[in-house]
């Protein structure tokens, strides 16, 4: 089968799901989240009486965990059922209640009713974008989301040509041959791209670092961008 021929999210769906029970044992995994929610929080100015947070693609919730003390409310959301339910056992077993943290599992349209039709200051979205066949069309959907003025922040995989790209990684992609059915973007996403998704999705101020460094020496991408106000 030809990879753009390959369904994606149904793949992501069973392999995470399969995965959920297990995925906040792994060291990197929480390193990971950890050193992404500091960037995220230094690219944001959390208020945690006033900020209201959607995590797209949340998984076990890991990030939000994260984030949570500096916001009023975040609402996590992933297509894996298994993720949810992974992501609400932690917050109930925290005892932290539903109003202020709650995940739900659901493929989002940007379509009214959706959500309850909230609107979210900012939208987080970490180490997920990889797994989108067509990450124009994910960054409208989340745009839909935001208040007007509301920021979008996505961290991921940092593309790299040249000898860079090669370096220690099969092929040159970041992400081995064994998850080719989950990973449209195995050798992670560039500037121009990332810009290219967040301006044909109306967004402004867009801004990019590549400074985050995960395991192996990955380097990670936060890149930024404002809704207009209305």
């Amino acid at each position: 089968m030809a990879e753009d021929a390959i369904n994606f999210v149904e793949a992501n769906k069973d392999h995470f799901d399969k995965t959920a029970a297990q995925y906040d044992e792994y060291p990197h995994v929480l390193e990971r989240a950890r050193r992404t929610a500091i960037r995220i929080r230094e690219a944001y100015d959390f208020e945690e009486d006033i900020t209201t947070v959607l995590e797209y693609a949340c998984g076990t919730g890991l990030v939000s965990r994260e984030l949570a003390p500096y916001t009023k409310r975040i609402v996590g959301v992933d297509i894996s059922q298994g993720m949810v339910d992974q992501f609400n056992t932690r917050v109930r077993n925290q005892g932290i209640p539903p109003e202020e943290m709650q995940a739900f599992c659901v493929e989002l349209k940007g379509e009214a009713g959706e959500l309850g039709d909230e609107k979210f200051d900012a939208i987080v979205c970490a180490s997920a974008y990889h797994h989108f066949p067509d990450i124009d069309a994910v960054t409208g959907v989340l745009v839909h989301f935001l208040k007007p003025g509301g920021v979008l922040l996505v961290v991921d995989l940092a593309k790299h040509t040249g000898e860079r790209a090669h370096d220690g990684h099969e092929h040159g992609h970041l992400i081995p041959d064994q998850y080719h059915h989950i990973v449209p973007h195995r050798d992670g996403i560039s500037e121009q791209d990332i810009r290219k998704a967040f301006e044909s999705a109306g967004l402004n101020s867009f801004s990019f670092s590549d400074s985050l460094v995960a395991k192996d020496d990955v380097r990670l991408f936060l890149a930024k961008g404002r809704k207009p106000h209305a």
